[in-house]
């Protein structure tokens, strides 16, 4: 059996352009779905807030929990669904 190297090359090369690529992209993706999350209005200006990526509504899911002073939650979370793509 002989081995195309020419093939073997160009998946090397999609492999290493296509792979960063992607998590760039997917970094490029949260870090615009946590600057969205943290700029929802509030009544409270403190909070803290955090998205998680789900699956089945393929998008995001951002978390916002409001605090006191002292940083304890109050009980209040807001819960809003961020799409991938806007």
């Amino acid at each position: 059996m002989k081995i195309q190297r020419g093939k073997i090359a160009i998946l090397l090369v999609v492999l290493v352009m296509v792979v960063p690529a992607g998590l760039m992209s997917a970094a490029s993706l949260q870090e615009r779905a946590t600057n969205v999350c943290n700029s929802t209005p509030t009544s409270e200006p403190d909070s803290i807030s955090h998205v998680e990526f789900t699956w089945s509504p393929l998008g995001w899911v951002c978390y916002k929990t409001f605090v006191d002073k002292l940083d304890h939650p109050l009980g209040k979370t807001l819960k809003r669904q961020l799409p991938l793509v806007p």
